[in-house]
């Protein structure tokens, strides 16, 4: 419970008396109140904003519930659901390590004598932040596994035949030129590296910056923005668009176009990887194929958009990674061009929908926050829209 007090208008209070009068308004423990109190001349303003971690957490939980319901109702045997769950320890890992690293760099820069004092003394102070935190990680971990239940299942359910059309854009996109082939010098030893460990590193450290910052109709857009598009956009675009990649094109019986394409060691063993994998018709941790769209420019895309809301001194940094995995999508020929440039598109247009949908909601909580005070409190008068700080009438 959280009590303001409010000047009494002067039509209500004798001469020369200042009165103040209470109301108070009650929080779930969950939510947080942004909330600015002006006095001016004995009139109050308030605008009051309510916003809830469920706001995004809640919506993602379901999404990850009926992707995963999905996988359930389809995988032909229960053997198909057991390679991807070996990939929630190693996320776990990940995050808990690259926290860990935060935090003891913050405490080296900050001189903190006592690393450990100062981690449980942290850990008191925001444990209600790092729960959510926590909830975020594990939610993200469980949605990408049944992600990866429900990509190769799309392999066996909707059958491959866009690839010929998406080399074609790229063709008339790169002005007659292959693009694979003019970015042919980008493909050099330890990319591969880059393209998948590194990216996912990125990936959770941005998972983390978002989940640690206060409730917001930023945050919330933020976050389920990631649930959006795994769960959603990269299975449907898949469907609309079904393509191997240029990696793929020749072993699926489209010919030669792509036979010079060399992406490396790194790239050459994953794709027989997956390739096995397909051709078989069998499961296995990481497997599917999907070109469209590229859900690591996605994602990166969604990185860059994760900066620019919590971290904008860094948000070059993170357009230069945009732009290294984008490259990088097409030099080593796991995605035609076009597959990117959907991604990304799709993860703006959906971070600006859901902007647009929270912030609307923030607008009617604010609207029915000030109706509240003026109910609870008739002789409070609510003045809004001055944009300007009032000053304490005499």
């Amino acid at each position: 419970m959280i009590a303001f007090q409010f000047e009494r208008p002067a039509c209500q209070r004798k001469h020369g008396e200042t009165c103040l009068s209470f109301f108070f308004i009650n929080l779930n423990f969950t939510e947080s109140l942004y909330l600015i109190l002006f006095i001016n001349s004995g009139q109050s303003v308030i605008t009051g904003v309510a916003m809830s971690e469920r706001d995004w957490l809640i919506p993602g939980v379901a999404l990850t519930f009926l992707m995963g319901s999905m996988a359930l109702l389809v995988m032909p045997s229960v053997s198909g659901l057991l390679p991807a769950l070996s990939i929630l320890p190693a996320w776990i890992a990940a995050a808990a390590l690259i926290a860990g690293l935060y935090g003891f760099a913050w405490m080296m820069l900050h001189g903190i004598a006592q690393p450990l004092l100062g981690t449980v003394r942290f850990a008191r102070e925001h444990k209600g932040r790092l729960l959510i935190v926590a909830s975020a990680i594990l939610l993200a971990g469980l949605n990408m596994i049944a992600f990866m239940w429900v990509k190769p299942l799309l392999n066996y359910l909707v059958p491959f035949w866009a690839d010929p059309l998406l080399a074609s854009w790229d063709r008339i996109l790169f002005l007659g030129h292959e693009p694979w082939q003019v970015l042919d010098w980008f493909s050099f030893p330890a990319m591969g590296m880059v393209y998948h460990p590194v990216w996912f590193l990125v990936m959770i450290d941005s998972l983390l910056m978002a989940a640690f910052a206060p409730a917001s109709p930023g945050k919330s857009a933020v976050l389920l923005n990631y649930f959006v598009l795994w769960s959603v956009i990269g299975p449907l675009i898949h469907c609309l668009l079904p393509a191997a990649g240029p990696i793929f094109y020749e072993r699926m019986g489209y010919g030669s176009r792509f036979g010079g394409l060399d992406g490396g060691a790194e790239a050459t063993a994953v794709a027989n990887y997956l390739w096995s994998i397909y051709a078989s018709e069998s499961f296995g941790a990481g497997s599917g194929i999907s070109a469209m769209p590229s859900m690591h420019v996605t994602i990166s895309s969604w990185v860059v958009l994760a900066f620019y809301m919590f971290a904008r001194p860094w948000l070059p940094l993170a357009l230069v990674f945009w732009l290294l995995i984008f490259l990088l999508s097409i030099s080593l020929g796991w995605h035609y061009a076009v597959d990117g440039l959907v991604g990304a598109v799709a993860a703006a247009a959906c971070h600006l929908a859901l902007m647009g949908i929270f912030r609307m909601r923030m607008e009617g909580n604010s609207a029915a926050a000030k109706g509240a005070s003026v109910r609870a409190n008739p002789c409070l008068s609510v003045q809004a829209g001055s944009g300007e700080l009032p000053r304490l009438g005499s």
